[in-house]
Order: C-alpha cells, then structure tokens, then sequence
C-alpha cells in the first residue's frame, strides 16, 4: 500500500508504473479474502495498463512488465470468474483480458519491429524518432526517481524531483502527442504497437449466420472458453483443468502426431486425448455449434500447439481411423492468434489491382557448395538442425553463421510441389517461380519494391521458419532464404522484412515453416511472423503445425487449391477441409500426422 502510495505521488494515480502496482495490491487483497476492495483496485489496474493514453513512459513492455501483467490479469480472471457465469459483464471483461494475453507472448517482437520498419514511411519515421527521444528521457528520469525512492527520505532531493515530475509531465503530455498523431495518420501502424481487444459485440457483428467464434485461455488454475455466434449468443464455461495440466494433455497428443518419420514404428494415436480437449474445449458450447459451417479459434500458448481440427467428438476408436469422429468431418476451421487479430483482417479492405494468380519461391538452396546435389526428400524437418546444434548464441562470427546455415536441410521436393500449383493456379512457372539458387531474400525485396507482390493473390514461400536463437545473431523470427555468395548479404527473410512487405494476398502458403517444439517459441514465432504477414496486407497464412512428409503435403496443397479454384464461393477454410477430407480417405494417409498438419491461420472466408 505504501509502493502504491508512492508511485500516485510521483508518477500519478493512472500512470502505467502506478497501475502495476496498483495490479500487485489487488492480487494482496484478494489472497486476503478483501475481494470487493480487490476488485476495484483490479478495474483501477486493468483501465491504466492497458489504455493508450495512460502508456506514456514506452508503447512496448519489456519482459518482467509482460510477466507481470500476465500475474494480475489471471489473479482478475480468477476473481471474475467467480460471477461470469450469470454475471455477463464479467464474462465480457474477462473476454478482453483473455485477448490481451493471448498477444502478450508476440506484442514485444511486433512492436520492436514495427518501430524499425517505421524509417521507411515518410513522414511516420520523423515522429517516431521524437517520440522514441521523449520515450529514453523518460526512462532516465524514472530511474533517478526510482532511485531516489529507494536511497530513503534523508537522501533525497525534493527541489529535483519536483522539476523531474514537472519534466515527466511535459513529456507524457509530448508523447500522448505524437501517440494522437500516429493513430490519426498511421493507424495500421498505432494498432500494430497496440492492439486494442474487441468486445464480444464487435465479433458478433462480424461473424456470418453460419459461423461460431471460439476463444480460450488457460491460465494458473484452469482454462476458460467463449463461443460467439452471429445473433450476438455468448457461451461461457470454465475447464477445470490449469494451464500445466493442459501443457500435459497437448505433449501427449502431439508425440501421436509429429510422427511421420517414424513409419511403421509410429505410436498410436492418442484418441483419448484428443476427446479430452474437446469436452474441455468445445463439448459445452455444442449447442451453439450445430448448423454451423465454419469454426473460428483463438488460442495461445499449449492450445495453439496443434490443429484443432484433430479433436474427436467421440471417445470410440475404430480400426479404421478415418472412420473416426474427427471435428474436421462437420465443420471448417480456421485458427487466429487473437480476436483482435482476426477483427483486423475483417475490417482489411482488398484494393482492386489487375490480379495475378501466384509468385513462389521453392527448392532454396542453403548450400552453395552442394546445390547440384542430388538429395532426396522425406520429412520436411529443421529440427534436426535444432537437435545437432548449438544454435543459443546470438553473437557468434559470420563465419559461425555460415557454417551453420550450409547444415539447415534441403527441400528439393518442394521444387515439384509450387510447379503443380503454379499449373493450378494458371501461373507462368518462368516467370512467376523463383527456384534454387535464385530464391533469395533479395529478390523477395526486389519483387516488393517493384509492386509485383501487390499484384499477387496467392504467395508461397516453401522453405523453413527458424527462430530466434536457431542461428548466430538471430534475435527474431524468420524464413530461410537461399544462401547468397554475398556475405555481407543476409539471406534471412526477418519479421523486419515481413512487416516491409505491400501485400493484396489472399493466402500466404507457408509450406515447410513447422510450429513444432515443446519449449512455446515455435507458437510464438508463428503468431509474429502471421501478424507480420497480415499487417502486410495478408488476409490468411496457410502454415503446418509439425514436419510435414513430402508427398501428403503436396496432396494437401494442391487439393486445397484445386477446390478453392474450382468454387468461387468456396471459403479458404473449407478448401483446406476438403483437401484434409480427401487425403484421409488414402488408405496410407489415414493417420492425422499426414492430413491435419496444415492449419489456416487468419480469415477463413472467400
């Protein structure tokens, strides 16, 4: 009580420092068995954090903040979730928390990225720099502050910190400035930096007749779920299962499921686990699902650690398992990283250009010393990569990145697999394959700058998504390019190059960049580099969720496609559907490691 006496004092009763401690009393109070004082000071906390104009010392969070912020949304949550289910404006509030903590893992990467890619626009960069110049004053005057607040009452100087709170507030006022102008004039760019969460309305509102919007969130102690449809209708039920048992429930479906390597000696798979999900997830708001035809997601965490379409309405297994009660037999599904997310790419208007069908790049080659190598293709997998290296160092020589990036496993099998869409997509294979050798970051650059990727309604990128961490001096999310004689030319597509892009794509194939991993950094890569992808103009990513083998990949894909090119009113999620619906049936295929690992992230419709 006393910290928080001394942040409203010096920093003021809304500021975002004083609202964090503000969270921290609350969380007191409500251990105490003090909830209604602790709920007021829990709204008090909630309105200041996560509000644009009370953000004046940083629009970012570093990580203790977002650790922190994780910490008292779910102690509110909890407290809240005592009333939601008859108390709907608690169902409603604890819908928008639950949104800004399924962004917070990403937010940080977006935000940083987003304020680099800022130099490019005219005009938005010279703001920014003032604002990041307001933003590092701030911060050297709160840590005197903060200073002087922990040396005690005999060392400080109250003449000083009076003109300090007088500067803080002329550069709150500065900043809350230059944050009024980027919203007024950059307002893709001020959402980036701060999504804002919808409420339960603003998704009705969007959603067709035939749709069901569906978010959960696990947290501490248990896992909460909200159904959505188009009449405004919102299901709310707690899983009484916590996060750690829900982390457990997703490793062992996923050890049934990354398994194509193995063959014949591939486990079982895990029916009665995915049955689990789905009671806990999706069995209670069945009511609201009947008629529909297309399932909207949104997870984070261990959730979106898997295709959703592999959950089993029915425990009963049968020898035959596309015989089994899979959800994807009854409905089309489409995942997204937030809500906010997804009411972004709705409300993303397509500006009418002269249409061209497909640009790809395939078959990269990361070894210029073996690319007329004859390799065979298998599994598409980086994580043999993963589990030889010691890839942890961010600061090693150029020469430490090119050794490492020559071992990073080749896909020539993905050469065949963008000629058959090219074919299906009525593209020109000469002119709009990009192949081998010729697969570079530049020349994705070089096709932006141009305009030709504004003109493109389908992109494929078939290569593999690495991690932070994954090569020397790699500190966010990328796709591996083909390697370039150039050394002082990355051949690392980066999530900086992502958000450069100018974009009017319906799909972005992403068509060996796997999400596998135990450790989250693979979810968290994907959801910043399909935000990246979407604030290009992107509307849906088409991404696998393990180490794909070739051939039912290919299938997948064009078989997606076929469909999609064949129905002009069919949705992309339903084209994704069909192709899983068709890959099943191949006896060899039958087994979801070979037709669920596809996933569409983003919008789902036509």
């Amino acid at each position: 009580e006393l910290t928080l006496k001394w942040h409203e004092e010096n920093y003021g009763p809304s500021h975002y420092f004083t609202a964090f401690t503000r969270g921290m009393y609350a969380q007191t109070l409500y251990k105490l068995g003090e909830k209604d004082k602790a709920r007021h000071e829990f709204e008090l906390a909630f309105q200041n954090i996560t509000s644009p104009d009370a953000i004046t010392g940083d629009f970012a969070e570093d990580a203790y903040r977002r650790q922190l912020k994780k910490t008292i949304f779910q102690s509110y949550i909890e407290l809240l979730s005592e009333t939601a289910a008859t108390n709907a404006q608690d169902a409603e509030l604890i819908f928008q928390m639950a949104d800004h903590l399924n962004s917070s893992s990403v937010q940080q990467a977006l935000s940083d990225a987003a304020v680099r890619s800022s130099v490019n626009v005219p005009g938005l960069s010279d703001v920014v720099r003032q604002d990041q110049d307001a933003k590092n004053e701030i911060s050297a005057l709160m840590s005197y502050m903060t200073s002087q607040g922990i040396e005690g009452e005999p060392k400080r100087n109250p003449q000083v910190l009076a003109q300090m709170r007088n500067r803080l507030i002329e550069l709150e006022k500065l900043r809350k400035s230059f944050k009024e102008q980027i919203q007024k004039s950059y307002p893709e760019y001020f959402a980036l930096l701060q999504p804002k969460a919808p409420t339960t309305k603003d998704i009705a509102k969007q959603l067709k007749p035939d749709e069901l919007f569906i978010s959960a969130v696990s947290v501490s102690s248990r896992t909460y779920v909200w159904a959505i449809d188009a009449q405004g209708q919102v299901g709310f039920h707690r899983w009484e299962l916590d996060h750690k048992g829900t982390e457990q429930l997703v490793a062992r479906l996923r050890k049934t499921l990354d398994v194509a390597e193995l063959g014949a000696r591939a486990p079982a798979f895990d029916a009665d686990a995915a049955y689990q999900i789905y009671k806990g997830v999706i069995a209670p708001q069945e009511r609201m699902l009947e008629g529909k035809r297309h399932l909207i997601v949104a997870t984070s965490g261990s959730l979106a650690k898997f295709p959703i379409a592999v959950l089993l309405r029915d425990p009963r297994k049968d020898k035959e398992i596309e015989k089994m009660a899979w959800l994807i037999k009854d409905v089309a599904i489409s995942s997204v990283p937030t809500a906010n997310g997804w009411m972004s790419l709705k409300r993303l208007g397509k500006v009418n250009l002269t249409e061209q069908p497909m640009i790809a790049w395939g078959d990269p080659v990361f070894n210029l010393k073996l690319a007329a190598a004859d390799v065979q293709g298998g599994t598409r997998n980086v994580n043999k990569l993963r589990s030889t290296q010691s890839l942890g160092a961010l600061d090693g020589p150029l020469q430490e990145f090119d050794s490492v990036y020559q071992q990073i496993p080749p896909l020539p099998e993905t050469r065949d697999e963008v000629l058959q869409l090219a074919k299906i997509l009525n593209g020109n294979a000469e002119q709009d394959l990009i192949l081998g050798t010729k697969a570079t970051r530049k020349s994705v650059l070089e096709s932006n700058q141009s305009g030709l990727l504004r003109r493109k309604q389908v992109l494929v990128f078939a290569t593999h998504g690495l991690l932070a961490g994954d090569l020397p001096n790699l500190n966010q999310p990328a796709l591996a390019m083909a390697a370039n004689p150039n050394p002082n030319d990355s051949p690392l597509l980066t999530l900086d190059d992502v958000l450069s892009l100018k974009l009017n794509a319906d799909w972005v194939v992403l068509s060996a960049c796997n999400t596998a991993g135990d450790d989250g950094r693979a979810e968290e890569a994907l959801s910043g580099l399909a935000r990246g992808f979407f604030f290009a103009g992107s509307r849906s990513l088409l991404v696998t969720h393990w180490s794909v083998e070739s051939e039912s990949a290919m299938l997948l894909t064009t078989q997606a496609f076929t469909a999609y090119k064949k129905d002009p009113t069919l949705r992309r999620s339903e084209a994704v559907r069909h192709a899983m619906l068709e890959v099943m049936k191949m006896g060899k295929f039958s087994h979801p490691t070979y037709w669920a690992p596809y996933a569409l992230v983003g919008e789902g419709g036509r």
